[in-house]
């Protein structure tokens, strides 16, 4: 899968979901490896396109303010 689509579809599905998700929910919504997932998530919170959020330890994905 190629880097561009791979971001496409995490930024869809951050879009579309109706809670707050985690890059393993992301990952398995995608039928995807987590590592994988994790890795483009990673480099798209550096980048501003998504923001990670915590909450009592657990660590959600949002969209970010650079999109």
């Amino acid at each position: 899968m190629a880097d561009d689509e791979l971001r496409a579809k995490i930024i869809e599905y951050v879009k579309n979901s109706r809670k707050k998700i985690g890059a393993r929910d992301i990952a398995d919504g995608l039928g995807l490896e987590h590592r994988v997932v994790k890795k483009a998530i990673t480099e798209m919170v550096n980048d501003g396109t998504l923001e990670f959020e915590s909450f009592g330890g657990a660590t959600f994905i949002k969209l970010g303010t650079a999109e």
